[in-house]
Order: structure tokens, then C-alpha cells, then sequence
């Protein structure tokens, strides 16, 4: 019994998680065909793609602004979901884009505030293909705008859910000689509210 236990907390272990699943590989070349058509005819390129164990993320670029695909099933992660995330400036950097971004659902929800939306459940294997089409047309409903240049609903966006200010990076050293970057508190405070 104590052995079929300790097996349900096996994905707790440390170990290497960044082999790529089989499930994540066919969603994520399915993102590539059904998002990325569209996000191509749009202007944006493809950047880059990681694929792991439970993770997926797939990012489209287009001057300044930048389209993410992330999903994830890591087991504490439940519920699991995908979302498709509109940015502009540097989606390389954490930082930047944890203020710089926002989900289609934050458009959905400022656009339809009625509704419920909070991205997308990962599906079974055999229902990628329809949540990644239902995503596919949110996203050309509600980033219409960001994907041809005009970013007025998605600056107002921004501003209602990450605050009008981008919060400060501290950089500095450990006494090992790591980098550490902190986000100044004020600006965090400010960004919740």
C-alpha cells in the first residue's frame, strides 16, 4: 500500500522534467498549424518553442509585440489549462513581461464582463484540435486590434489589470556573487490594485 502511495508522489521527485511528453509534442505542433496560420498571415514570426514534460510554451513575434502560447499539466497545476498571451517589449525577460502582457481572457473579460473566462482547459489528447480552434477564433475576435497594430483595447486592458506603472527591477548580488532580481514592494503593491 505505502509503495502505491509513494508512486502517486513521484512527479514531486527532482528529476529532469524537461523531456518533452508525447501529449505536449502533438498540442504543440498543433498550436503551431491552427495558431500560428493565422498569427503568420498577421505579420508576427515564429520565435520560439519549448516543450517539455507538462509544459508547453510557443511564442510568435512581430516588431515590438509578441504572441504566447502557454499551456501546462504539471500535477499541481490542476486545474490544467492553456492560455494565449498579447504582449509588447521584451518577452525574453520575466519581468518585463509579467507587466507587459495580458491574456485574451483579460480582453474577454473587460469586453463581455457578464461572462466568465479564464483561458482554456487543456484538453485530452483527442479534443485538441476543437479547444485549439475555439481558441484560434478568440483570438481573432478579441486581439483583432493587437494582431493589425491598433493597441488602444489592448493598452486599456493592460493598464485595468497590471496598473499603469511597470514595476522597478533592484539588481544586485548575493554574497555568492548570483544575480538576484527583486521588484521594488511599492510598485508590486501598486500593480495588485
Amino acid at each position: 500500500m505505502l509503495t502505491k502511495i509513494m508512486g502517486l508522489f513521484d512527479f514531486l521527485k527532482l528529476g529532469d522534467n524537461s523531456k518533452p511528453s508525447r501529449k505536449h509534442i502533438s498540442f504543440s505542433n498543433l498550436a503551431l498549424e491552427i495558431i500560428g496560420n493565422p498569427l503568420e498571415k498577421n505579420g508576427f514570426k515564429f520565435y520560439r518553442k519549448k516543450v517539455e514534460t507538462y509544459f508547453t510554451t510557443i511564442i510568435w513575434t512581430k516588431e515590438k509585440q509578441y504572441v504566447k502560447l502557454s499551456a501546462s499539466d504539471f500535477p499541481t497545476d490542476y486545474p490544467y489549462t492553456f492560455d494565449i498571451i498579447l504582449g509588447e517589449g521584451d518577452c525574453d525577460d520575466f519581468f518585463e513581461s509579467e507587466w507587459d502582457s495580458i491574456s485574451i481572457s483579460n480582453i474577454q473579460r473587460l469586453t463581455e464582463p457578464n461572462k466568465k473566462y479564464n483561458g482554456y482547459d487543456f484538453p485530452k489528447k483527442s479534443e485538441f484540435r476543437e479547444s485549439l480552434e475555439i481558441a484560434k477564433r478568440d483570438l481573432l475576435e478579441f486581439g483583432n486590434g493587437f494582431l493589425n497594430g491598433d493597441l488602444e483595447l489592448f493598452y486599456k486592458t493592460r493598464i485595468l489589470t497590471n496598473g499603469k506603472n511597470k514595476p522597478e527591477k533592484i539588481i544586485k548580488k548575493d554574497k555568492n556573487g548570483k544575480v538576484i532580481v527583486e521588484l521594488l514592494p511599492y510598485n508590486v503593491m501598486n500593480k495588485k490594485n
